[in-house]
């Protein structure tokens, strides 16, 4: 009876949170963080209506992996071009470089000792939780939203592979290494396979299939999902990157027939259930107390807070030749939103003891941070049409920051090119 209650109580977060979302105050919150934020009132650390235990830990792996399958699955709608993923990735390399700078610093300084693990996690971007946000405010189909799920898509894909290689149990990362690189190749096979050899026949068949109206399209996506999540677990890769491939194999196949009736079963019980599920028992497994309970956790929620957008701001100068100025900060602050794989990252690391609980914690609440201040900041600043002082301010130093870093970079990007 215990589960079903802590079910009701994380359902009625995710109900509540939509009436939140427009109120005037809220209005542009994105709603995954007012999830948050109510699964941490209705948690151990305010309410303590749930506990966290074995139950809700895997309610929270199963929202997340539904999370990177829809990702996977929407992402065949988005027309991010050869341009973003190459500004996405020179800027993921910068930042990643800047990230290890900071983390072998804080490591000197005693305050971590995960350092490259850390820095693995630093620039990271959720690519799932940056559809509904940029859904939201309008700006999925323009040059903003392609240029900030350009930097998403690289942002989450090369955190993984990394992440994998360096949670490998007992050191083994060169063996584990090359299991990603199988895992991989199995997976671009598989998809281009299903491109190569999707047959006018197929595409007819899947049709009809999808305008029947049954349920064994929904039924072999679930079966293709969890076939992906296994091997991807067997290989020893986190198995988001396995839902994720999964997601796109099942854009490839229902695709082409044009019908969107898959695609909204999928969004129901996804944003419906299990996307929200992630978020609100995201809030209630928080550990607010042991973040709050000492000063070495509270300065390194401060310090991670800071570098998760520094090191985003620092490789932004490439994309002004691309966005007007105020949607490059919006840039920075997008693609500083993570949340997933810090929580996913934090969690293995401080299970296999690499990584100790107090930093997990602070990385995980400057990670919440992110989701919650960084996007309404971004919106808040576009909207100001008459320039604030506050905002001219803000523009002002981001444009000292472009102009510093920007003759080193510009080689940069001139030798990629």
């Amino acid at each position: 009876m215990h589960d079903f209650r802590a079910l009701f109580f994380i359902s009625l977060a995710a109900v509540v949170a939509p009436f939140l979302n427009r109120l005037p105050l809220l209005a542009r919150t994105p709603i995954v963080a007012i999830e948050l934020l109510l699964g941490i009132l209705i948690g151990p650390s305010f309410g303590n209506f749930l506990t966290s235990d074995e139950t809700i830990s895997f309610l929270k792996e199963l929202g997340l992996v539904f999370l990177f399958f829809q990702a996977g699955f929407e992402i065949k709608h988005y027309k991010i071009g050869a341009t973003e993923l190459r500004l996405g990735a020179a800027a993921w390399l910068i930042s990643f470089i800047c990230a290890l700078a900071c983390s072998f610093a804080l490591w000197l300084c005693g305050l971590i000792n995960a350092p490259f693990l850390v820095a693995i996690i630093l620039p990271t971007t959720a690519f799932g939780i940056l559809i509904p946000v940029l859904k939201q405010s309008g700006d999925l189909e323009n040059a903003l939203g392609r240029f900030v799920l350009g930097s998403a898509a690289v942002g989450e894909l090369a955190p993984l592979i990394l992440a994998s290689i360096a949670l490998a149990h007992e050191k083994h990362h060169f063996h584990q290494a090359l299991l990603s690189l199988m895992f991989l190749g199995i997976a671009a096979g598989s998809l281009y396979l299903l491109v190569k050899y999707r047959s006018e026949t197929h595409i007819a068949q899947m049709a009809t299939w999808l305008g029947a109206g049954g349920v064994l399209p929904f039924r072999v996506a679930m079966f293709i999902l969890l076939g992906f999540v296994s091997l991807a677990d067997s290989f020893g890769m986190e198995t988001v990157v396995g839902a994720y491939a999964a997601g796109m194999a099942i854009a490839m196949l229902a695709g082409a027939a044009q019908d969107e009736t898959l695609e909204d079963r999928l969004a129901s019980i996804g944003s419906g259930f299990f996307v929200p599920l992630f978020f609100v028992v995201s809030g209630v497994t928080f550990n607010l107390p042991l973040l709050l309970s000492s000063l070495s956790s509270i300065s390194q929620f401060f310090i991670f807070s800071l570098i998760f957008i520094f090191i985003r701001l620092i490789p932004l100068c490439l994309y002004q030749r691309h966005l007007p100025q105020r949607d490059v900060l919006a840039q920075g602050l997008l693609s500083s939103t993570t949340l997933p794989l810090v929580v996913a990252i934090t969690y293995l690391g401080a299970l296999s003891g690499q990584m100790r609980q107090e930093t997990a914690t602070a990385l995980v609440g400057a990670a919440i941070m992110t989701v919650t201040a960084f996007p309404t900041l971004a919106f808040w600043l576009r909207a100001q049409t008459n320039e604030t002082p506050a905002s001219l301010f803000i523009l002002r130093r981001t444009q000292s920051i472009f102009d510093f870093f920007d003759p080193t970079l510009s080689k940069l990007m001139r030798l990629i090119d």
